[in-house]
């Protein structure tokens, strides 16, 4: 969720931040979670020749929306935020946070990557929402097992999120209450895809920060 719309005059702590996180594994996690959103985008449509309709909420700085645009087939994105459309983006629409303003099952699929951590006040009701306006819902995010992984995610928050301005969470889910949410929503889980390995290129941090730490739940809405 990281967004450069978030803080606009950064600090050179931030800016330090920010060339770490995008030198060592930025480009790496975006080619490794688009190629997995594309796959798992493309078994859910019924209809292989039609546009499938994707509403990227958390969206970011687009880069995930407009990779899943470009590299996907037959695709059609867009990214909704709460920040201001100051870098004219096409596609791309603020919200308040909380309500979608898009009618009821306007899109095929809606993705949260890595968003629904960072909004815990609010999570309930963008799923409620996410159910509303789509037929089914992707959801990429952590699972924390005590206080070890659960500093370990926030220290990876804190490189990868921090110096943008993101707020940086008190805790993760855990696979108990992750499951708890969605019976509390009436979602059903259709699959359930972790560990994901996101940082086997970096021969130390690969063993730091387990595949066992992310997750992807696809949901029918």
């Amino acid at each position: 969720m990281s967004s450069p719309l978030a803080k606009d005059k950064k600090s050179f702590f931030d800016k330090l931040l920010i060339k770490l996180h995008r030198n060592t594994s930025h480009s790496n996690r975006i080619e490794i979670l688009s190629t997995l959103f594309i796959k798992e985008i493309h078994d859910l449509a019924v209809d292989k020749e039609a546009t499938i309709r994707l509403l990227d909420i958390g969206c970011g700085d687009m880069t995930i929306t407009n990779m899943l645009a470009e590299k996907g087939t037959n695709i059609s994105c867009t990214g909704v935020d709460i920040y201001p459309n100051t870098k004219n983006w096409e596609n791309y629409a603020a919200f308040d946070g909380k309500t979608l303003p898009f009618t009821d099952k306007s899109y095929h699929v809606v993705l949260f990557s890595d968003v629904l951590h960072h909004d815990a006040e609010n999570l309930n009701r963008l799923l409620q929402e996410a159910k509303r306006v789509a037929d089914f819902i992707i959801i990429k995010d952590h699972f924390e097992y005590g206080f070890f992984s659960r500093s370990l995610l926030q220290l990876a928050d804190i490189v990868g999120n921090y110096g943008y301005g993101v707020s940086i969470p008190k805790r993760y889910f855990s696979k108990e209450r992750f499951q708890a949410i969605l019976a509390k929503q009436e979602l059903q889980e259709i699959k359930s895809i972790c560990p994901i390995y996101l940082y086997n290129h970096l021969p130390l941090v690969k063993y730091i920060f387990k595949g066992k730490y992310q997750f992807v739940s696809v949901i029918k809405a």
